[in-house]
Formats: C-alpha cells, structure tokens, sequence
C-alpha cells in the first residue's frame, strides 16, 4: 500500500497536481522578493485538477478490490491535491457503498475548492438519508 501511495504522490507531482500551500480557491496579499519590485496581486485562482489527472485517480481507485483502501486512497488524493466539487463527486461514485460516499465526501469537504456547489452531490447518493447527513454536517 506504501508503494501505491508513493507512486500515485509522484504522479501527481509530475502533473501537477501536488498541493503547494492552503487549500483555498483565492489568495490575497502582496509581493516583493528582495531586488526586484513586483505589483501586489490581489487574486489569483487554482484551477481544479485536468481531465488526464481525474484519470490517473480514478483508475487508481477503481484497481483496488475493496472500498476500505479506495477511501484510503480518495482521501490521500483530496489532502495532496486540488479538486472540485464534480471532481469529488466522480470519486464518490467509484464507492461501492453509501457509507463510504458519505465518509469521503464529509472528508473532502474541507479540500473541495467550491465548497459552495457541494449542495449538488444529492446524485451521488442511493438514499436521501445520506445527502441529508451530508448537507448536516456542511451546515452545522
């Protein structure tokens, strides 16, 4: 499992897709590195991972045989990571069972880039109960 791990983590560095500070979608603040005068930047955006990354997790989640290493797995990737909600929605269909939907997708909240489009997940659910434990825990 440790060398699935490191594998995936290098690939994602390869693409691209390694976390480089805070999981937030906009950052604010200003510039100036020693010599060199640059203007502040007031924003700047992260962009959710490509189509060829989404690929390479989803095929590494749907290789494991179990859903307890999948979420294993789902989770590494969301914590090294940038996705967004349709990207965390993809992962949460590889999931053979609800609970375990559930279980990343509480998880993930925290790293979605668009947290304010997570109400759409309803669809990822067999049983309402589930969407509506999720929407309890976003809201709380």
């Amino acid at each position: 499992m440790r060398k699935l791990f490191f594998i995936l983590a290098a690939a994602m560095l390869a693409t691209g897709a390694m976390a480089q500070g805070p999981h937030n979608r906009h950052h604010g603040g200003h510039s100036n590195h020693g010599y060199h005068h640059r203007p502040p930047v007031e924003q700047y955006y992260i962009e959710c991972a490509s189509a060829e990354q989404m690929q390479m997790v989803i095929q590494t989640l749907k290789a494991q045989s179990f859903d307890d290493k999948r979420l294993e797995i789902a989770k590494l990737c969301v914590t090294i990571g940038y996705f967004c909600t349709d990207d965390m929605a993809v992962m949460a269909n590889t999931f053979s069972f609800d609970d375990n939907r559930l279980a990343f997708l509480k998880y993930a909240y925290n790293y979605c880039l668009d947290k304010e489009n997570y109400p759409k997940l309803r669809n990822c659910f067999t049983f309402s109960s589930n969407y509506n434990e999720l929407m309890d825990y976003i809201y709380q």
